[in-house]
């Protein structure tokens, strides 16, 4: 069985190369090496690669696997995910392979799930949608360097509380009006869990066929700074000001341009309606046998 490797060479202070050669020489069959060359490379490198191999196994984090899903949309190969990133949010869905051993395992099992994607009209999204405050939160973190994980993304919500801000949007579910006014911010979520740790949208689930969205109103720094902690967990979904709605088409729009990221990538402001609808159970996403969402499906059903 023939698996491409899609991964950044330079990331990790270097070290990335020698890690996936670890990966690749672990494996009995054939093994291809492919690495970026800047922004939207991977993207091209997965499209090519689901034309010769049966796996796609994404080296990275969040902004990697993002382009690897769209570089396969809208007929994927199945993809495995080797966490490396910042944040890894898209990775904590499954349990990913953590060493060659368990990712040979991995690919002889061929365990895994069918997970939904989030169509945005013209690029599709992995695991979550930021706009406004949690835009500008990713538009921060991308200038720190020394972080990695909860930390780097905790340092920039305090960047981007300078100006917070609020916004009039109207949100649409399911082609009705369901909510309009001003708010700090609007999450929507394939999976629970953005920005390296926080549950803003806890109940999402990657294979219900539906989108989350958690949106704040207005509110101050004092009572954003109190409700923040609460994400972590989930804990905020309680609190005066916090709505949720769930659909299988969802549409964003202001009359004001506003920030937004998708899988971690921002976006810079926003001037169009944003429509979002989900593809149900469309990326095999391949895991450790027994882990979060893996099912005993064989590599075969997933190809089906």
């Amino acid at each position: 069985m023939k698996v491409s490797f899609i991964a950044n060479p330079t990331a990790g202070r270097g070290r990335t190369r020698a890690l996936v050669e670890s990966y690749a020489g672990a494996l009995s069959g054939e093994a291809e090496l492919l690495w970026t060359q800047g922004p939207g490379h991977a993207a091209e490198l997965a499209r090519s690669a689901a034309t010769r191999s049966r796996v796609v196994c994404v080296v990275g984090g969040d902004g990697t696997v993002s382009e690897v899903v769209n570089g396969l949309m809208p007929n994927p190969v199945p993809m495995v995910v080797i966490p490396t990133g910042s944040g890894n949010d898209f990775a904590s869905l499954v349990d990913c392979p953590r060493n060659p051993r368990e990712l040979a395992r991995v690919l002889e099992e061929g365990s895994g799930v069918r997970f939904d994607v989030i169509d945005c009209g013209g690029r599709y999204c992995a695991n979550s949608i930021g706009i406004g405050f949690e835009a500008l939160v990713t538009y921060h973190s991308l200038s720190i360097r020394r972080l990695r994980g909860l930390p780097l993304y905790l340092l920039a919500v305090f960047k981007a509380l300078r100006t917070p801000g609020s916004i009039h949007y109207r949100i649409e579910v399911d082609g009705r009006e369901a909510a309009a006014g001003e708010y700090l911010l609007i999450s929507v979520g394939n999976g629970p869990r953005a920005g390296g740790g926080f549950y803003l949208n806890p109940g999402a689930t990657p294979t219900d066929g539906m989108i989350d969205v958690c949106a704040a109103r207005r509110m101050s720094r004092a009572r954003l700074l109190a409700i923040l902690p609460r994400a972590l967990r989930g804990g905020h979904v309680t609190q005066a000001g916090i709505e949720l709605y769930r659909g299988t088409a969802i549409s964003i729009s202001s009359d004001t341009p506003f920030p937004i990221h998708i899988d971690g990538e921002y976006l810079g402001r926003r001037e169009t309606p944003l429509h979002l609808r989900i593809i149900p159970r469309c990326l095999p996403v391949l895991s450790l046998r027994g882990g979060k969402h893996a099912s005993s499906a064989t590599l075969e059903s997933l190809l089906q």
